[in-house]
């Protein structure tokens, strides 16, 4: 198993057909003071199972940690997924929205993707000071 793609939004959902619907894309908080409340995030990852995946259970965790291992937030369970035929994949659409999420101070953030406890798959982001920053979005 393996996340293709991971990010943080405005918005997203999963149709009923499964489509991961997207809106607004970030890698950047610009706030005037800290700590600072961030009234709305999602955080989405895509899980890709391959035919040897089949048939288990897969541990999976998420986690939002500061640049000094703070966790902000944190999330797990199991994903089982179906069997798919040998050179084929299956995907899995995860969506977590965060709401009313404290940053107590700028620095580098990151979601992390744990599966089977061993393999890390990190989504970094910054939360700055904005009258020193430049690149406001």
């Amino acid at each position: 198993m393996k996340i293709p793609m991971a990010f943080l939004a405005d918005e997203a959902n999963i149709s009923q057909e499964g489509k991961l619907n997207v809106l607004g894309i970030f890698d950047r908080i610009a706030a005037a003071e800290f700590p600072v409340v961030h009234p709305r995030m999602v955080f989405a990852f895509r899980v890709q199972a391959e035919f040897a995946d089949a048939g288990r259970n897969h541990e999976l965790a998420v986690t939002l940690e500061s640049d000094d291992d703070e966790i902000l937030f944190e999330a797990s369970g199991d994903i089982n997924p179906p069997v798919v035929p040998p050179g084929e994949f299956s995907t899995a659409n995860q969506v977590f929205t965060l709401v009313g999420l404290t940053f107590p101070r700028p620095g580098l953030y990151r979601f992390v993707v744990t599966l089977h406890g061993l393999d890390r798959y990190e989504t970094p982001f910054v939360v700055s000071n904005a009258q020193a920053d430049t690149t406001l979005n």
